[in-house]
């Protein structure tokens, strides 16, 4: 129940953190040899003094240019490469993100040289076929592309690419850490945040202390993470017996009193995934919720039939079956019969951009509804077994996904659904079972996503320590490395910002009066989180944590502590919410609005540099951290946001004209953001990442308007520090995979498509039509 709870809350939590887009314009007609030519002496001037057309176009032997004809698209990218010269050699993140080791077999002799200059660079990508296409059309806008990919790896121009040209020496120089998918200003930070948590950590361990105190609890957890011995001795001895009620249900009643049992003993269930949190009608109460099958993979890569994705998963759920027991031909046929299960559900599911939608989520069923949804199982049996029976409702977060699964539970689905149990079993398992089952992890993850190298034990050993006593971990933390001076400064920061954004709202063209009086109240009503709790967690004081000399493991110890912390949630059912706690870790490197509390909360994790520096210009700390909680304030009202309350409550506080006003804005912004590459043939979804594209626009307004009100503003410090806080790297496959999933734009777009919406930078820099940044005036969006 945990990990469902967290995954959805935090898919209504909107969290600041990474598609061949759906909303793109229709595609725009082939562009002319002339075109080709006019477009490259603007975009390359820059790069190649002295340009001039005659080096760009050379046409046939008697001078005809025939500028008037549609380029091909092997002469295009001839002239490309002859107005930008030599190109540099890919290195850093330009290596990871470029199309490299591609012979094209249909690149005519007289191009192959210029078409050489560009392979190289990684800055081609071709058709599947393995031809490049060389006498296909090819559009304005798919050129333009090709020039900013460039723009991308020379990054020697702001007025072309801010973001690259801000970060190139750091993006060179980006390394991606060993077993990690990413690295950048917020992984960096994170593992700050963690060598301290591990000094913490390793300064306890092999030490005595008094049973029951903190310090003997986190040092006896570490001892049996950091024991591999023993758990690859164990194998899969600590889940044998789960795993054998699951092999020999005759039936599907068996099955699910095995996921009961399951369930009943380590909080985790296969079948029937609830969550326990705010009623998005009545915020105030605690209700349940029921989030259905899982699956796992997301559901593009079911949708679009990745074949790779399908490989990767098949093989990991064979591996799991076989280290299990079962045999290789045998669990091959299962895994490929669970892959088939979950495409169904996949496909019936919610898509990434619903998810956050109170509109799509907030389906309340009466029990006798509930009940009658599964007509192959007793779910009041299933509520009392679990303990949430004194629930009135479940309220159900995909209606579809939960019928489909509800169709599928038949004693004529028993041999596969019995698969699946056992392989979600042995998932949410094997990281504490011995090592085989964690190399089956690492291997999916290396191929699905590019990963590369696998942690050490003792990274392994800290991080499961970090997340399981956190509740103890987050109290030492912050009494060491966070300072009230700090906690202080920001509380400051975050007054002017909601002031500031009072002021904005006030003076809105766009909306009555009726309507900025109600989201004045939301504003006024905000719940604001900095740094750490006033009161502390006291669930692991419940819990015993033993080491394997005393009969423990890690194994169980961890579902100790996940068991305690389920039946808290459990209790909470039905009774007031405590609008005081958190849900996030104290060292935490991220932000978030929370719409169910209407609030904001700022973990100590994220208020050190490059983000927050108590001695840094005020212009520097306003375009990082000052922009994240103006960021956070706007999810107040961004698409999702603007359905609720001041309390929390899914409630419309808008005019009818005033919304009408606000989704047409809303849909400008998604055409805005829409369709924008990220790296070579990956592109930005402008609906799927409509609410962090709008909290972004709001959170650089607000905090560009409290720097411009300052007694002569370094804008350079502003912007140069916050395209620094979002400088990030990672594998050309996740980049891939985020573009269909993450409701937050690449790091790039965040920065190059936001800032181009305000006068300053124009001023600032100096960015004039032509300029690869300049966007005309009655083209920029903004809402806030």
């Amino acid at each position: 129940m945990k990990k469902k709870f967290l995954s959805l809350l935090m898919a209504i939590i909107m969290v600041l953190s990474v598609s061949v887009a759906v909303y793109a314009d229709e595609k725009s007609p082939p562009a002319t040899r002339g075109e080709i030519v006019k477009t490259l002496l603007v975009a390359a001037d820059a790069y190649q003094s002295g340009l001039n057309k005659e080096a760009i176009i050379q046409g046939s032997k008697n001078k005809d240019l025939r500028e008037n004809e549609p380029a091909k698209k092997v002469e295009a990218l001839v002239m490309l490469s002859r107005a930008f010269g030599e190109l540099p050699e890919p290195v850093g993140n330009d290596l990871r993100s470029g199309t490299f080791g591609v012979k094209y077999t249909d690149v005519p002799t007289w191009a192959k040289k210029d078409i050489d200059n560009l392979t190289k660079a990684g800055v081609l990508t071709g058709n599947p076929d393995g031809k490049l296409g060389a006498n296909d059309p090819i559009t304005i806008d798919e050129f333009q592309n090709l020039i900013a990919r460039i723009w991308t790896l020379k990054g020697s121009h702001l007025h072309d690419d801010f973001y690259e040209a801000i970060n190139k020496k750091w993006l060179n120089r980006s390394t991606i850490p060993v077993g990690e998918i990413m690295g950048g200003g917020f992984p960096e930070l994170q593992k700050q945040n963690t060598d301290k948590i591990e000094k913490i950590i390793t300064e306890l361990s092999g030490k005595q202390f008094a049973e029951g105190t903190k310090e003997q609890k986190i040092a006896d957890f570490y001892s049996t993470a950091l024991d591999t011995s023993n758990r690859n001795k164990q194998g899969i001895e600590p889940i044998q017996k789960y795993v054998k009620a699951i092999d020999d249900a005759k039936t599907l009643d068996d099955l699910v009193q095995a996921d009961l049992t399951l369930e009943k003993e380590l909080g985790l269930s296969s079948l029937f995934s609830f969550a326990i949190m705010n009623d998005a009608k009545n915020s105030s109460k605690n209700a349940l919720y029921f989030t259905g099958l899982a699956t796992g993979l997301d559901k593009n890569s079911f949708v679009s039939e990745d074949a790779n994705a399908k490989k990767a998963y098949i093989q990991y759920m064979t591996k799991l079956l076989v280290v299990s027991g079962e045999k290789e031909s045998a669990a091959i046929a299962f895994a490929e019969k669970i892959y088939e299960m979950e495409k169904a559900l996949a496909s019936v599911s919610l898509d990434p951009h619903e998810q956050g939608d109170v509109t799509k989520y907030y389906n309340p069923y009466s029990i006798e509804q509930f009940d009658n949804m599964f007509k192959t199982v007793d779910m009041k049996q299933v509520l009392k077994s679990m303990k949430v029976d004194s629930a009135d409702k479940v309220i159900v977060f995909d209606v579809k996904l939960a019928q489909k699964g509800a169709e599928l539970l038949t004693d004529t689905n028993l041999n596969v659904l019995k698969a699946y149990s056992k392989v979600q079993l042995l998932m949410a398992t094997g990281g504490l079972l011995s090592d085989e089952f964690g190399d089956a992890a690492n291997e999916f993850a290396a191929t699905l996503y590019g990963i590369t190298g696998k942690k050490t034990d003792q990274e392994i050993a800290v991080a499961k320590t970090t997340s399981t006593m956190s509740g103890y971990l987050e109290q030492m933390y912050a009494e060491q490395h966070f300072s009230p001076k700090a906690k202080k400064d920001v509380e400051q920061m975050v007054d002017q910002l909601i002031a500031t954004y009072e002021e904005r709202i006030k003076s809105l063209d766009w909306m009555s009066e009726t309507t900025k009086a109600k989201a004045i109240k939301k504003l006024d009503t905000m719940i604001v989180k900095i740094g750490y709790p006033d009161k502390w967690d006291t669930t692991l004081d419940k819990v015993a944590i033993k080491t394997y000399d005393e009969g423990g493991s890690l194994f169980s110890n961890t579902f100790t502590v996940t068991k305690a912390y389920i039946d808290n949630t459990k209790a909470k059912l039905d009774k007031p919410v405590d609008r005081t706690q958190w849900v996030t870790s104290v060292y935490t490197v991220n932000a978030f609005y929370n719409a169910l509390n209407n609030e904001i909360t700022f973990p100590a994790g994220i208020l050190q540099a490059p983000f927050y520096d108590i001695n840094a210009k005020p212009e520097e700390n306003y375009g990082a951290i000052g922009m994240i909680i103006g960021h956070e304030i706007s999810h107040a009202f961004d698409n999702n946001g603007s359905a609720y309350d001041e309390n929390g409550n899914a409630n419309n506080w808008w005019t009818e004209e005033d919304f009408k006003k606000f989704e047409e804005k809303n849909q400008k912004l998604i055409e805005f953001y829409n369709a924008i590459e990220i790296i070579p043939g990956v592109f930005n979804d402008g609906q799927l990442t409509l609410s962090e594209n709008g909290a972004d626009l709001g959170g650089m307004a607000a905090s560009l308007q409290v720097v411009s009100q300052m007694s002569n503003p370094d804008y350079k410090a502003y912007f140069e520090s916050n395209a620094e806080m979002w400088k990030s790297t990672t594998t050309k496959e996740f980049a891939a995979m985020l573009s269909k999933n993450d409701v937050h734009s690449a790091n790039k777009v965040r920065v190059n498509r936001t800032i181009v919406n305000f006068q300053e930078f124009y001023d600032t820099y100096g960015i004039k039509p032509g300029d690869g940044m300049y966007i005309a005036p009655e083209d920029r969006v903004s809402i806030w």
